[in-house]
């Protein structure tokens, strides 16, 4: 794989990032799931290893997901490697007594924030630290602030926010408070706005939802998907017919499937550095990684693609 420079940066990273979310095991907020069955320490760690020596360089995670399990993951598996990867962990969410979600970005939560996933990680710096909710408007400059002081005292390296917002992130561009941006994007949303900010002020994309919580994935095609109630599609998803996207798979050229058709269609954009990857097993992951490798979607096929999501 080419590794692609992260906006203004300078971090080269592979065009696949591991997304930890997955990894770390079931989470519950309000008795609703908010994360994935658990695919077992072990597991997890030989799968992140394996990436390593196939070249993926890039990882990401929050203090939230699995009440910081996935974090402490994350730490033993880059034991001894931290040096070869780029890693991005997100604030503002977390989980409070008695399971309670807790929403708050605030300046003064910054910092103990970051002390803790450095703590799980077993780490003395992370390299692209993200507002993971949304911060007050008026509070955004004295985050800035605190982010700044972070980023002098060698704890943080970049940072930057998880958001669709296009008028959130057009604020914070102005207050000179972001540098890296994780979206939600794919065939069927492209949030073309967003896009459109990234490019234009130089800033690095983390690409996140790519597969449309499995719609593009291909595997539900011709079968109902049955998510496990720990698995948080069991109440997102549960009303889709999957079956009705099964007709973008007469766009596909001979030999590429339709995971590998959205991958490609996401890093054929103009400013695309790297897709967070939610996938649970290794095999998923080197059809990810094949398909970062192919040449660029021919023009006939991605128009055929964009006209057929356009339609469904």
């Amino acid at each position: 794989m080419e590794f692609r420079i992260l906006g203004t940066t300078g971090f080269k990273v592979s065009p696949i990032t591991i997304g930890a979310w997955q990894l770390g095991g079931p989470l519950s907020f309000d008795n609703k799931p908010d994360g994935h069955p658990d695919p077992g320490k072990e597991n997890v760690i030989r799968m992140i290893h394996e990436l390593g020596d196939r070249g993926v360089n890039a990882i990401d995670t929050a203090e939230q997901y699995s009440a910081g399990e996935s974090e402490r993951r994350v730490g033993d598996a880059l034991a001894g490697r931290r040096d070869q990867w780029v890693i991005s962990s997100k604030f503002g969410y977390r989980v409070g007594p008695n399971n309670i979600r807790e929403d708050d970005s605030s300046p003064e939560t910054i910092m103990p924030s970051l002390e803790g996933s450095l703590k799980r990680m077993k780490t003395d710096y992370i390299d692209i630290y993200l507002y993971h909710c949304a911060p007050e408007i008026e509070k955004i400059e004295a985050g800035r602030v605190v982010l700044e002081r972070a980023k002098e005292e060698g704890k943080i390296r970049s940072y930057g926010i998880s958001t669709n917002d296009s008028e959130l992130l057009e604020r914070m561009v102005t207050h000179d408070a972001v540098e890296v941006v994780q979206f939600a994007t794919n065939l069927l949303d492209e949030y073309s706005k967003v896009w459109e900010l990234c490019r234009d002020n130089h800033l690095g994309t983390q690409l996140r939802g790519v597969m449309a919580q499995g719609r593009l994935s291909g595997k539900y095609f011709g079968q109902t998907p049955e998510f496990r109630s720990d698995d948080n599609r069991s109440i997102w998803c549960k009303d889709e017919d999957y079956s009705r996207f099964a007709v973008l798979a007469e766009c596909l050229p001979e030999g590429m499937t339709m995971a590998q058709a959205a991958i490609r269609w996401i890093l054929d954009h103009a400013g695309a550095h790297t897709i967070c990857l939610g996938a649970k097993n290794i095999e998923d992951y080197r059809s990810a990684i094949a398909a970062a490798e192919m040449p660029p979607l021919e023009d006939t096929v991605r128009a055929s693609l964009e006209r057929v999501a356009a339609s469904l």
